[in-house]
């Protein structure tokens, strides 16, 4: 409900998006995005809305899917997402690097959307690091996500083995 409030208010939409991703990489980033919005000062904020929007854009994966593939595609949908405000994503980022308050923002919101598909606490947990590495794949990336769509194919395959060892 509060994405679609944040969006009927016009605070951040994907126009205004746009613009900002365009200057993601600018020097004094933070002093042009709360020119944008005074609502941006605190960068925290701007995060909450970017994290709102997103929610409000991305798919969730088929229910017909096994839960495998509803945590690849979930990925997926996710990170192809991203790519579309990619400088963006790369800015929050780093700034969550240096300000953990951050990252318990983005976690939320990743952990929100896993939520909405997966059922088990364990499939994402599972779904989450998985995400996780994803993500440091994606980030060195082109377009077509070959690698990163790779990387969590790998993760899936690392995970049965040793899910296999266990059970003997």
């Amino acid at each position: 409900m509060l994405g679609i409030l944040v969006l009927k208010n016009k605070v951040l939409n994907r126009a205004l998006l746009k613009k900002i991703n365009e200057i993601a990489h600018s020097n004094s980033f933070n002093k042009k995005l709360s020119n944008l919005n005074n609502k941006y000062t605190d960068f925290d904020k701007f995060i909450e809305d970017f994290e709102t929007l997103i929610s409000e854009i991305i798919e969730i994966p088929p229910e017909n899917l096994s839960t495998q593939d509803k945590i690849f595609e979930g990925i997926i949908y996710r990170l192809d997402t991203l790519s579309n405000y990619k400088n963006l994503t790369l800015k929050i980022y780093l700034e969550a690097q240096k300000n953990p308050k951050y990252f318990f923002i983005i976690n939320k919101s990743i952990n929100n959307y896993f939520k909405l598909f997966i059922k088990s606490r364990i499939d994402i947990v599972k779904a989450y690091f998985i995400y996780i590495y994803a993500f440091n794949v994606w980030i060195e990336d082109n377009d077509s996500m070959d690698k990163t769509m790779a990387a969590i194919g790998n993760s899936f395959e690392s995970i049965n083995k040793f899910q296999s060892f266990i059970r003997k």
